[in-house]
């Protein structure tokens, strides 16, 4: 009998503790609701900053040679020091190198325009930093050359998708080769297409596509890039063993380059049947003759022997007129001597952890009066304390819902008591127990907080889900709200433990009276 009084009681004090037309739930919605959004900007804020100012490069200090007599001479004694293995260990760092750094021209797409950009050469490719630059969260679509592929005589270059699109390439079809400007005045007796009359666009490999390079470049390339440009090996007039060494790069697996060999073959006269054609593929052992020139994408190398200049001339003219696009591209080896360039213009130092930076920074500048660029630690620092305030008042916030649930509930409470405190008497004298009314208001207030956080959660996911399509987004990609995360979660049960808890207090207190006093209202 006690239990079908109860499932009485539970079903008509459910409509009466909702409120007429459902007051009491939509004001515990508005609340909820609030309470969503706010941790859901909080975290939106948060990745947005992460992703802005948790510079994967912080680790990665740089330093930069002054042009002052004096700053020149600490410079290279500096660097001379940090080859001293116990410093290191001292100062927690991992590697130490001598960069470079210059301005070249890249020609775009339709190679009728070229842009001057910002470059960095790298005297190791298998720096610690480079494990950032190719990290997989940094690489655009998959375009990168294989780690053990990548070598530090290598003439490849990596550049930003920014660069890339303002080329006028696209993303759906990243090239192999891009094209670097040569001042080669006076190729063109030797059959090279030039533009202005001096400048011919010259394949080089490209390594990788990424999001972002250190200290915001467009361009990373090798010391060996960099000395052979200033050897002007770049320049394709200075020989006519450019020419001569004919060399072709072709997309795809083995049976497109065998296809393009025969090709060849039938272009070739019958006198020329002493012509070698060789094909390499890349990473094989024996591809070293052309391993300088790989790029990310998979093809074999085919080069031409035992042509005279004449026909080297007629016979590339003929394969680019017949063979559209960029299946296959003809290369220059550009192997020839080095200028070495002994004096670096920075250093590139690698921390394997950020605790003693700034005791190196103090390092530099009291021994060898050196001022280190320590912006982007500091952007590392600012990062963290707004992230620490960032969360300090996205808690508060849940704590602020929190206590205005707790009001709203003991309010409500007390209320609707004083309306059926005659009611629960009776109950009482029928010998329900206390525990099992609170036990009864428990479910009925968990049932309606479990309703009001469903409508609340539709509500705020369904802004999150409108704000892209009404393009509402910071940067064109990042969303203000992110609901989805272990803050809302955690805010959820919280929610559901403190109502939990206020109506076994409130409930408690009230029904401590005798069934006579609740009955005559003592």
């Amino acid at each position: 009998m006690a239990k079908e009084y109860l499932n009485l009681l539970a079903k008509r004090e459910y409509r009466v503790v909702l409120g007429p037309r459902f007051v009491n739930l939509w004001l515990l919605v508005i609340v909820l609701v609030a309470t969503f959004v706010s941790i859901s900007f909080s975290n939106g804020s948060m990745l947005y900053l992460s992703d802005k100012m948790n510079d994967p490069f912080t680790n990665w200090l740089n330093i930069e040679k002054e042009e002052d007599e004096h700053e020149i001479e600490s410079f290279k004694q500096l660097y001379n020091e940090l080859s001293n293995e116990n410093l290191r260990q001292q100062y927690r760092i991992s590697e130490v190198q001598g960069d470079n750094y210059y301005s070249y021209s890249l020609f775009t797409a339709d190679r009728k325009d070229r842009h001057y950009l910002d470059w960095r050469f790298f005297e190791k490719m298998d720096a610690p930093i480079m494990d950032a630059i190719l990290d997989e969260d940094n690489v655009i679509e998959n375009c990168v050359i294989p780690k053990d592929l990548l070598k530090n005589n290598s003439l490849g270059i990596i550049i930003t998708k920014d660069i890339l699109l303002r080329l006028g390439y696209s993303l759906d079809s990243i090239p192999a080769f891009i094209y670097f400007q040569s001042n080669s005045e006076g190729a063109d007796t030797l059959g090279i297409d030039l533009i202005e009359g001096k400048f011919s666009p010259v394949p080089i490999p490209l390594l990788a596509v990424v999001r972002r390079l250190p200290m915001n470049k467009d361009v990373i390339g090798t010391q060996c890039f960099y000395e052979k440009y200033n050897g002007n090996n770049w320049a394709l007039s200075i020989s006519k063993d450019y020419i001569e060494k004919m060399l072709y790069f072709v997309e795809g697996d083995v049976e497109h380059a065998n296809n393009f060999v025969e090709y060849i073959r039938t272009l070739l006269p019958d006198s020329f049947s002493q012509t070698i054609i060789r094909t390499w593929e890349m990473g094989n052992d024996d591809r070293n003759v052309v391993s300088h020139l790989e790029p990310w994408k998979k093809g074999t190398f085919v080069r031409i022997y035992h042509l005279p200049l004449s026909e080297c001339i007629s016979l590339d003219g003929k394969i680019k007129n017949l063979l559209k696009g960029n299946q296959v591209i003809r290369l220059y080896d550009y192997n020839m001597q080095d200028f070495p360039i002994h004096d670096r213009r920075c250093l590139s130092v690698n921390f394997a952890s950020l605790d003693s930076i700034r005791a190196f920074e103090n390092y530099a500048k009291t021994n060898f009066g050196i001022q280190v660029d320590m912006t982007q630690v500091a952007s590392k620092e600012n990062f963290n304390a707004v992230s620490v305030m960032a969360n300090i008042l996205s808690w508060a916030m849940i704590v602020f819902a929190l206590i205005c649930i707790i009001m709203f509930v003991v309010n409500m409470l007390q209320s609707y008591f004083q309306k059926v405190k005659r009611n629960m008497g009776t109950f009482k004298a029928f010998g329900i127990n206390s525990s099992e009314l609170i036990n009864v208001y428990v479910l009925i207030l968990l049932a309606m907080i479990f309703s009001a956080v469903c409508v609340a959660l539709g509500i705020t996911w369904l802004i999150e889900l409108l704000l892209p399509l009404f393009g509402l987004l910071k940067d064109g990609e990042f969303n203000y709200l992110y609901l989805w995360n272990s803050k809302t979660m955690w805010a959820i049960v919280v929610i559901v433990v403190a109502t939990i808890a206020t109506v076994h207090i409130v409930m408690t207190r009230l029904l401590r009276q005798t069934p006579g006093d609740l009955i005559y209202d003592r």
